[in-house]
């Protein structure tokens, strides 16, 4: 893993012993600093009940700064490339996890932590019977319905489009002119999609085959990791870390 290093939230909690390898890495303190005071003004908008979409930006863009910085560690990256990983395993709304993926050109497979609609990746979504994230609308649509997801539809649209275009700074910085990934676009290369939710939860929609449910994945014992498996690279953000697993996988 390559957690950002920070102090606990919970300062006498003992950390348990890893079965993977881990290499920790710190971000300046002054960028440290600016992360905060951006998810601490988001969260008191998002309480508040205001729009927090352009506090979100806000942020989003700090962490592609945060990610521009980690590309930029050779010895990191130099490591990672060095362990020839089989797999890449990326958190869907960690947008640097693509980045990495790709700079290291292995394939991935992304995880959504969520239910369907909160990210576009590419499904078909008829706009007939599957309503649009955040449109208070079901599957069951009358012809003002189907208007209002229609035009709804172009809005989530472009705010996706917003928050990917924070990253387009680094992906400039990081990657050569004329091979530089539409972040967009890497979204669709995933392998595979791990959506943790279930059938249940979900209004009917049509499903690619590289889409499995894997809802209550989370709520199951933890088992180890077989040791004699083909080595895989877990990538997985938070507020403060973006760390990357080296781990044998089967």
């Amino acid at each position: 893993m390559l957690p950002q290093s920070g102090n606990l939230l919970i300062p006498d909690i003992k950390e348990e012993e890893k079965s993977y390898q881990v290499i920790r890495w710190f971000l300046p303190e002054d960028n440290q600093k600016r992360i905060t005071k951006h998810f601490n003004s988001y969260i008191e908008t998002a309480l508040d009940g205001r729009d927090e979409f352009e506090g979100l930006l806000k942020l989003m863009e700090i962490f592609g700064i945060q990610c521009s910085y980690l590309l930029s560690r050779k010895d990191i990256m130099d490591s990672l490339k060095n362990e020839n990983f089989d797999l890449v395993f990326v958190e869907a709304f960690d947008f640097c996890s693509f980045l990495i993926a790709e700079k290291l050109v292995k394939p991935f497979v992304a995880i959504l932590p969520t239910r369907f609609g909160s990210l576009e990746f590419g499904l078909p979504s008829p706009l007939s019977y599957v309503p649009v994230f955040h449109s208070l609308l079901t599957d069951h649509m009358d012809f003002w319905g189907r208007v209002k997801n229609f035009l709804m539809f172009f809005s989530f649209s472009r705010s996706q489009w917003d928050l990917l275009s924070t990253f387009d700074n680094t992906i400039k910085e990081h990657f050569p002119e004329g091979s530089r990934p539409v972040l967009s676009h890497l979204l669709l290369k995933a392998e595979l999609w791990f959506v943790n939710s279930d059938f249940a939860f979900d209004f009917a929609r049509p499903l690619l085959p590289n889409t499995v449910y894997v809802g209550g994945l989370m709520e199951k014992p933890i088992k180890p990791v077989p040791q004699n498996g083909p080595l895989a690279l877990f990538t997985t953000p938070s507020l403060f870390s973006s760390g990357v697993y080296l781990e044998p996988l089967r």
